[in-house]
């Protein structure tokens, strides 16, 4: 593989642009709703409205830190749509600087994690073409949103148990 498609870069880019703005959208509209007191709660007591809302927090953000890895990961995928065959070879040398460019023997692209690697005779690789900190931040926002997540449905079942036993008593 030389490098990555155009076509499947843009893709990504246009799919993680529209997927972070609903997840923002969906976050930003159940916070303010917490926020004007217009989201639904079935308690009148404030401890237990405050702990019946702890769901919703959390899917929110979880929604936002989903939302920030796409961003982080479609900024990668611009990097790359940015990083054009006749830089290859230039960024190739740059990246560790080796005696002779002619040692690079050929190119690879991944796309999770996001990468471009320029391979050396040696068997060296050089990662070229995304910023160093886009996967490791969008790995950590991942599993932050994933975590937030589970909680979120922890606690929802949880209080969902509890106003069924409220009912039923």
């Amino acid at each position: 593989m030389d490098g990555h498609s155009v076509i499947s870069l843009m893709g990504i880019v246009f799919v993680a642009a529209v997927l972070a703005v609903g997840l923002t959208a969906y976050a930003t509209i159940t916070l303010v709703r917490m926020a004007t007191g217009r989201m639904h709660s079935t308690s009148t007591n404030p401890a237990r409205a405050r702990t019946s809302r702890t769901p919703h927090v959390l899917r929110a953000t979880a929604s936002l830190a989903g939302a920030g890895a796409l961003v982080v990961y479609a900024w990668g995928a611009l990097s790359l749509l940015a990083f054009d065959d006749t830089e290859r070879g230039a960024a190739c040398v740059r990246a560790e600087d080796p005696a002779d460019v002619t040692t690079i023997d050929r190119y690879s692209a991944t796309y999770v994690p996001l990468r471009f690697g320029c391979h050396a005779a040696d068997g060296t690789t050089y990662s070229v073409g995304v910023p160093e900190y886009v996967n490791p931040a969008a790995l950590t926002l991942t599993i932050a949103a994933a975590v937030l997540a589970g909680a979120a449905a922890v606690l929802g079942r949880r209080a969902s148990a509890r106003a069924a036993e409220r009912v039923a008593a």
